[in-house]
C-alpha cells in the first residue's frame, strides 16, 4: 500500500510527530526562525522560505508535486492557514479549508458575517483614524470598547479603552502592529473561555472548553489555562450551540478551530477565530483530558488513513507562564526542582542570568511555562502555579522609560 504523502506549512514538531504516528511521510515549507535538525532530516523535501510568498509557494508545491505527488496539504500555525488550503486547491488535493480560513483571518470581515447571520451580535466600528475610534467610543455612551489590529495574533496591539484620556496612547499601540484599519468593538463582559473544535468534512465535535488567565488592563495577553472549564450544563450547552452554529456559517470544512468567546449576562459571545489548532500547549492540555487528537485526527481525516484513538490521561490539566516584564533577570535557580513537582508534565524556562524582560507586547513575550495534570481543575491549577513559582528567580526593575502599555 501506498504511504500517505503530507505537505505540511509551517509548524512545529508535534505536527510531525502526528504524521509519523499515522505512518505517513511529509515535505515542508518553513520559515527560517523555525528551521531544526528533526524536520529537516525525516523530510522527504524540506524548503526554507517565506511562506506567505504565495506565488513562491505555489510555484515550488507544483514542482514538488510532478516529482512526488501528495495526498493533502495542511497547516496549523496562524500565517501557513491560507497558503496551505491555496496550495490544496492549486493541486487537487484533500486540504483546502480556504473559506473558513479567510473569513477568520481578517476580523472586519468576520464581523460582517455575523451581522449579517445576525450571530453573535457585538457592536464594532472599522476605524481608518483616531477621530473614527473616538466617535465609536462616545457613541458608546460610556462604555468600554477594545481596539485590536485587523487581522494580528498573539494578544499583540490588543487594548481596553475606558476613558479619552487613554485612547490616543492606545490607538496607536494597536496601529503600530500593521498597516491597515482598527477594529474597535464595545467591551464584552464576561468570563473569557476558548473553544477547541474539530471538524470533519462539516461535521462539528466540541472537543473542549477552557478557562483562560490573562493580564490586567488594559492588555488580554494570556498568563495561564485550565481545563475542563467549569461550567454548568446549560452554560456548556449554550456554547457549545453558538460555536457550532458558528462554523457552519464560516464555511469549516477539515480541521480544528480555535474560537474565543466571553459568557456575558446575554449569553455567549464570539471574540474572534482561528483555523487551527489553539497555541499555549492548548492543544496539547486538550489531548490529555478528551483524547482528542486534533492534528493526528484531522490529517487521518484527509488522508484516509486510520484515526488514532482517543485515550485520556488525566482528569485536567493547566498551564501556567513565566511573564517577567520590565525587568532585568539577575539569576534563575530551582528548575530541574520544578520539573519534579507534582503532576508536572513539563516545564520549559528561558528565563537566565542577564535577561532583559520588558513590557509584555504579545504571547511571545513571555519566557516559558509549567504544564500540569491533576485530579481536578483546581489540584492542576495549583500544580502549575506551585512548579511555576519553584523557579527561584531575582530581579531588578528597569528604569521607567524602558516601560510601555
Amino acid at each position: 500500500m501506498k504511504q500517505a504523502h503530507v505537505l505540511v506549512v509551517g509548524g512545529l514538531n508535534h505536527t510531525l510527530d502526528r504524521l509519523e504516528q499515522l505512518g505517513a511521510r511529509y515535505s515542508m515549507m518553513q520559515i527560517p526562525e523555525r528551521v531544526n535538525e528533526r524536520q529537516y532530516s525525516a523530510a522527504a523535501r524540506y524548503a526554507v522560505m517565506d511562506y506567505e510568498d504565495m506565488e513562491e509557494v505555489l510555484l515550488l508545491a507544483r514542482a514538488w508535486h510532478a516529482k512526488d505527488p501528495f495526498d493533502a496539504v495542511v497547516s496549523f500555525t496562524e500565517y501557513g492557514l491560507h497558503p496551505a488550503s491555496q496550495c490544496a486547491i492549486e493541486l487537487g488535493v484533500a486540504g483546502d479549508n480556504l473559506e473558513a480560513v479567510l473569513n477568520t483571518r481578517d476580523k472586519i470581515k468576520m464581523r460582517e458575517l455575523l451581522g449579517r447571520q445576525g450571530l453573535s451580535p457585538v457592536r464594532y466600528q472599522v476605524c481608518q483614524s483616531l477621530d473614527d475610534a473616538r466617535s465609536f467610543f462616545h457613541s458608546l455612551n460610556g462604555e468600554a470598547m477594545v481596539l485590536k489590529p485587523f487581522a494580528g495574533g498573539l494578544s499583540e496591539g490588543v487594548f481596553f479603552v475606558d476613558e479619552d484620556a487613554h485612547l490616543e496612547e492606545r490607538w496607536n499601540g494597536s496601529r503600530a502592529v500593521m498597516d491597515g484599519p482598527v477594529l474597535a468593538e464595545e467591551f464584552l463582559h464576561g468570563p473569557e473561555y476558548s473553544v477547541e473544535s474539530l471538524s470533519i468534512n462539516g461535521r462539528h465535535e466540541i472537543a473542549m472548553i477552557t478557562e483562560k488567565e490573562v493580564t490586567a488592563l488594559p492588555r488580554f495577553i494570556e498568563l495561564g489555562h485550565q481545563v475542563p472549564a467549569r461550567l454548568d450544563e446549560a452554560q456548556q450547552a449554550a456554547v457549545k450551540t453558538l460555536v457550532s452554529r458558528f462554523l457552519d456559517v464560516i464555511g469549516q470544512k477539515t480541521g480544528p478551530a480555535h474560537t474565543e468567546i466571553r459568557l456575558t449576562p446575554s449569553g455567549p459571545r464570539i471574540i474572534e477565530s482561528q483555523t487551527r489548532i489553539g497555541g499555549d500547549q492548548i492543544w496539547e492540555m486538550c489531548e490529555l483530558v478528551s483524547g482528542v487528537n486534533l492534528t493526528g485526527e484531522t490529517m487521518a481525516a484527509l488522508t484516509d488513513l486510520s484515526r488514532p484513538a482517543r485515550k485520556p490521561a488525566a482528569k485536567a490539566a493547566a498551564i501556567r507562564f513565566f511573564s517577567y516584564e520590565n525587568a532585568r533577570i539577575l539569576s534563575v535557580s530551582g528548575i530541574e526542582q520544578a520539573k519534579s513537582a507534582q503532576g508536572v508534565v513539563r516545564v520549559e524556562c528561558q528565563l537566565h542570568a542577564g535577561l532583559r524582560c520588558e513590557t509584555l507586547k504579545s504571547s511571545n513575550s513571555r519566557q516559558g511555562y509549567a504544564l500540569c495534570v491533576g485530579d481536578t481543575i483546581e489540584q492542576a491549577v495549583a500544580n502549575a502555579e506551585a512548579a511555576r513559582d519553584a523557579v527561584r528567580v531575582e530581579w531588578e526593575p528597569l528604569s521607567v522609560e524602558q516601560g510601555g502599555l
